[in-house]
């Protein structure tokens, strides 16, 4: 069973918890947050240890009982909190996205190589079961040559005023950094090729992304925040030479039919994904390998999520050279 330290008790942690507890790979030893309450509160209810402070005093009080660290903390502590834990020779899962900068996530991406600990990126929607069907049609070669991937995500919009981390973009990274880089990991793992072009437009609570492949393919992915209070949406749609997949979440509502009325059954596919990416991690640790998500995809994301941005921002398309995307 790997050990791990949950760093930051807020946002999906109730989520990583539950998984730890449904694995057999992992356990969750340790709930970290600067906040006691925060702490004590997730490590009561995933029968854990709480530890308020930084992940450094952390591994000083008890290093002998964590093998790896899950960073769970606002994006712009992300990197800082992933480099100390690999200077501290544990391995990382990191929630997306790995730093603030594609520059910055490589710092950590070479750290990690240097240290020889595995280093994995959150990116859960290739974890989600109906993408991972996906995924498997295609390595198959069921759907033959990737040719159109639309992606498209609807959030919450809270009522109030904008406040906290999120809706600030110099801690959040803004809506590419913070949100379509989810998109964009996932047309990299669909399509497996670099973007040869990349070209975004942008209102304040819609962005639409355009990536053209030099195999012809291409992928539109689009990210919506003025979703009314509730919950939100999200779909895919990929077209292939020999045929074409469709996935979405509808909160994974199934119908079945038992002989009598009908019944609806609902059943949590983001519950399922956390718990296979918590596995995956686990495995890579015991197997000596790298994650399949590494640090080198989230690099990657960031990379065309930055030319996205600069493309938004100037009107101009992103062509990728030989030392980058630049703007033409």
């Amino acid at each position: 069973m790997i050990r791990l330290a949950l760093v930051g008790c807020g946002r999906n942690a109730a989520a990583l918890a539950a998984a730890a507890a449904a694995s057999d790979l992992c356990e969750l030893r340790v709930a970290a947050d600067i906040d006691p309450k925060a702490a004590s509160d997730l490590a009561r209810a995933a029968d854990a240890r709480a530890h308020v402070g930084d992940l450094e005093s952390l591994l000083e009080s008890d290093a002998g009982d964590v093998q790896a660290v899950i960073v769970n903390t606002p994006n712009d502590s992300h990197s800082d909190i992933a480099l100390a834990a690999i200077a501290a020779d544990r391995h990382v899962l990191v929630e997306k996205p790995l730093a603030l900068s594609a520059d910055a996530a490589d710092e950590v991406r070479r750290q990690a190589d240097r240290a020889g600990v595995r280093l994995m990126v959150a990116h859960t929607l290739r974890f989600m079961p109906a993408n991972v069907q996906v995924h498997r049609a295609l390595a198959a070669g069921e759907l033959g040559k990737p040719g159109m991937l639309r992606s498209h995500r609807w959030l919450r919009r809270f009522p109030g005023p904008p406040g906290g981390w999120k809706h600030n973009p110099a801690r959040s990274g803004g809506l590419y950094v913070h949100e379509a880089v989810h998109e964009i990991d996932q047309a990299l793992w669909l399509i497996s090729e670099r973007p040869t072009h990349v070209h975004a437009q942008a209102q304040p609570d819609l962005l639409q992304i355009h990536l053209g492949f030099e195999s012809g393919a291409m992928a539109l992915c689009g990210v919506a925040t003025g979703l009314p209070l509730g919950s939100g949406y999200y779909s895919l749609a990929l077209i292939g030479s020999l045929g074409a997949a469709y996935a979405d979440d509808h909160h994974n509502v199934q119908l079945v039919f038992r002989g009598e009325r009908p019944q609806v059954v609902v059943t949590d596919q983001r519950a399922s994904g956390v718990r296979a990416q918590l596995d995956e991690f686990a495995r890579a640790i015991t197997e000596g390998r790298e994650p399949s998500v590494s640090g080198a995809d989230a690099v990657a994301a960031l990379r065309i999520a930055e030319a996205a941005a600069a493309s938004s921002a100037s009107g101009q398309t992103a062509h990728l050279t030989e030392t980058g995307y630049v703007l033409a």
